[in-house]
């Protein structure tokens, strides 16, 4: 990744104080890469802000010859740099840091900075060729474990500096696992094969900050389904087991020494044994229920019953009935509360779409089938929520089985309900089973679900709306 330093400093002074230097560091893809942005901007504009804050607490307008500067900027544990780049008065390229203090431990906040809704290639993974591996957002960057080969490496992508570390930390080696996440930048690591293909009845804990690792004993399934609670616990329910679908469901979670608690059985179950299926959390209220939708039951065959998880009280109950039953999908929350359902297989891979809404308690009806575009992935594609609540969905693989590079963006029209599903900027490389991360500056970023071998990460930068 290409770095230049566009700001020349920005200065923060409290009540007479000496003056603090903070130098920014821009991060800039490639010059050959059409989401390189300064050959094209023509007014830079800096402002600094308070994480998550609307309004601006310092700006600056300048051009890429002569780079905007902020004065006496606050002292501050959570500040954010926001930089947009703008063509005849319309936005075209933005970038904003992870949040930072004055003074603190780095003065230097880095800042990806690039054409907006344009992929571009963002550093070298040790694992490039990784397959359906798990990643998720720690400290502002991505940690990524696991995949079809449980001897892959942890590593961890560090957006202050764009690149890949491997992590010190060791989970037990083996594919096919769910995780969740637990308080404090914790994930919970369950079920899965071992090397020898048989089930691993073990669960971990895994913190990359401390590099720890807790495991106790929990359910040997595979295609199982999680979800992270209100509460700070995680149910995991359903799966494949040594005597098929099960429809047993788990809760973990940490005691009150913050490590690992014994997993509990619960007492209620799911109404039909399944795997393959999805769960998603339906808002984040108190007591908010948990949508189970689709996998396969006992003769194989994709299961249509949908079913609501409410932890109080405790209980399994059917929901409504897919128009279009399938497995091996994926399910997302979109604004209003409404639960996206999108490819998988029945056992064709699905076109179609279905949408839940919550309010109703029931699948849309109306207006149906809405469908993925002739060009999209139906399967092994990745599905990430962006800043917005807009929904990304990249590569896979078509109805022949050929991976793509495709990439759309999925929201539901606020007035008619309808799911509007269109092109954005495709990939550089096709991919199927990779795995993606939406970062913390918003940005989201792509690792392996390729055979080659000189295949970099990808990085994708959505619009400004909602990175404040």
């Amino acid at each position: 990744m290409r770095r230049a330093v566009l700001i020349a400093v920005l200065t923060a002074a409290a009540c007479g104080e000496e003056r603090i230097t903070v130098q920014p560091i821009i991060d800039l893809p490639p010059p050959t890469s059409d989401a390189y942005p300064l050959d094209d901007v023509e007014t830079l504009k800096l402002s600094v802000a308070e994480c998550g804050e609307n309004d601006d607490i310092a700006v600056s307008s300048g051009t890429p010859e002569a780079p905007p500067r902020l004065e006496d900027i606050p002292f501050d544990e959570d500040l954010v740099l926001h930089l947009s780049g703008d063509a005849s008065g319309v936005e075209i390229a933005y970038g904003r840091s992870c949040c930072f203090a004055v003074p603190g431990d780095s003065l230097e906040p880095h800042l990806y900075f690039s054409r907006a809704v344009k992929w571009a290639e963002s550093g070298d993974p040790f694992e490039r060729t990784r397959m359906n591996g798990h990643g998720f957002q720690f400290s502002c960057g991505a940690v990524f474990v696991g995949g079809d080969d449980p001897d892959l490496r942890v590593e961890f992508f560090d957006t202050s500096v764009g690149e890949f570390q491997q992590l010190q930390a060791e989970v037990i080696p083996r594919t096919n696992t769910v995780l969740a996440p637990l308080p404090g930048d914790r994930v919970l690591i369950v079920g899965g094969f071992d090397r020898a293909g048989s089930r691993v009845n073990l669960v971990e804990v895994f913190n990359p900050g401390a590099a720890l690792v807790e495991e106790d004993v929990g359910p040997a399934v595979t295609d199982h389904a999680a979800a992270a609670l209100d509460d700070g616990t995680v149910v995991v329910a359903g799966g494949r087991g040594a005597m098929g679908p099960t429809d047993e469901a788990w809760q973990f979670g940490l005691n009150d020494a913050d490590h690992l608690d014994n997993p509990v059985v619960l007492g209620s179950r799911l109404v039909v044994a399944r795997a393959g299926h999805t769960m998603t959390r339906l808002g984040d209220e108190l007591g908010a229920g948990v949508l189970i939708v689709g996998g396969r039951d006992d003769g194989d065959f994709p299961v249509a019953e949908a079913e609501l998880y409410r932890r109080l009280p405790e209980q399994f109950q059917v929901a409504d009935t897919l128009r279009f039953p399938r497995y091996g999908h994926h399910a997302v929350r979109m604004p209003g509360g409404f639960v996206l359902i999108i490819g998988g297989f029945d056992p064709s891979p699905v076109r179609a779409l279905d949408l839940y809404d919550p309010v109703a308690g029931q699948f849309q009806k109306e207006g149906l089938p809405m469908n993925l575009p002739a060009n999209a992935g139906l399967t092994d594609l990745t599905v990430t929520r962006l800043p917005d609540g807009r929904v990304l969905l990249a590569g896979g693989r078509d109805e022949a089985g050929q991976k793509v590079a495709s990439t759309h963006i999925a929201r539901v029209d606020p007035i008619d309900g309808r799911v509007v599903v269109v092109a954005t900027d495709a990939m550089q490389v096709p991919r199927a089973g990779h795995t993606a991360v939406l970062l913390g500056d918003g940005t989201v970023l792509i690792v392996g679900g390729t055979n080659d071998a000189s295949a970099r990460a990808e990085r994708y930068n959505p619009p400004s709306q909602g990175r404040r």
